[in-house]
Order: C-alpha cells, then sequence, then structure tokens
C-alpha cells in the first residue's frame, strides 16, 4: 500500500521522551521515524514525570512549553501530577491532560494550524510495515 508523503501528523501522548520507559519511548521512536520519512510531525505531549510521579526540574507542570526533539515538533501542556497516586488522583492526573490537550488543540484549529491526520500511539503496530 503506498504512503502519502509530506503529510502533517499531530501525535498526543501523555509520556514521551527524554522518558525512557514504556509508551514515552515507543511514542519517541514513532515520531522520530515519521519525521524521517519527511512528514511533519508534532507531538502534543506532557512535561516528563514518569516513573517518579514528579515533573522534572528542567520542565514545568503548570506551562505550556515547546522544543524540538529529532525534527519532531513537541508541545508539552501542563499537568496535574499526584505525588501518591491512588485510583481517584489518576483519573483526575488523565483528566488533567484531556482537558490542557483539548484547549491546546482548540486553539490550534482556531488559528489554522490543525493536522491533517492525527494519529494515538496505539498505531505503532500498524506503521511497522510502512517503508
Amino acid at each position: 500500500m503506498p504512503v502519502a508523503r509530506d503529510m502533517k501528523i499531530l501525535i498526543q501522548a501523555l509520556n514521551y521522551p527524554p522518558e525512557f520507559i514504556s509508551t514515552g519511548k515507543y511514542t519517541g521512536e514513532m515520531a522520530e521515524w515519521l519525521a524521517a520519512r519527511g512528514h511533519e510531525v508534532s507531538v502534543i505531549t506532557t512535561p516528563p514525570y514518569y516513573p517518579r510521579w514528579q515533573v522534572w526540574q528542567e520542565y514545568s507542570a503548570f506551562a505550556y512549553a515547546r522544543e524540538t526533539i529529532q525534527n519532531v515538533k513537541v508541545i508539552r501542556c501542563p499537568l496535574w501530577v499526584p505525588t501518591k497516586p491512588s485510583g481517584l488522583k489518576r483519573i483526575l492526573h488523565l483528566l488533567s491532560f484531556v482537558v490542557w490537550v483539548h484547549w491546546r488543540r482548540v486553539l490550534a484549529n482556531r488559528r489554522g494550524f490543525g493536522p491533517r491526520r492525527l494519529i494515538f500511539r496505539r498505531i505503532y503496530n500498524d506503521l511497522r510495515g510502512m517503508g
């Protein structure tokens, strides 16, 4: 199946490098793989906090931030991170991500920067066969 080139892709993911564990690692690899093949890739994510459940010192939990990692545009959203996660606190933690990501996407779409394709990290396995 031929793959369209020069797509504008937005990935939403809770974890992203420099987190080196689990989904942060794999989401980063997928985004870099797509960028290396000529796509314009942006990621909306959070400041790194895992596995310590504490936002890393170099980042802020309270502000949006931008950076570029391996030709991938990364937008970091504010995030509430509980110091002692429990069931309810984890749900609130995830909801804080949803609220801030949604707000960021609404602003981006109103300014004409919305993506043509929206990819969630769960499609990583679907992309393995693409050249």
